[in-house]
């Protein structure tokens, strides 16, 4: 089962976050800097042997 890192949007603070299974990895100001840290974090987890995936949860597109 691949490791699925989520962008999302907190509303309530304005804010963009990464999180993976349950934990958030990141806070952003904006959506882009999120995605770039997303992909970034799923390039490590593949680089260490693992499946990962980034997905946006609004649009529920796979974005990497």
């Amino acid at each position: 089962m691949p490791l699925l890192f989520w962008i999302c949007r907190d509303a309530e603070e304005e804010r963009w976050l990464v999180t993976a299974e349950g934990n958030v990895y990141g806070e952003y100001l904006n959506e882009e800097l999120a995605v770039l840290d997303a992909i970034d974090l799923a390039d490590d987890a593949r680089s260490g042997g693992n499946t990962a995936e980034v997905w946006h949860r609004e649009s529920k597109a796979r974005l990497y």
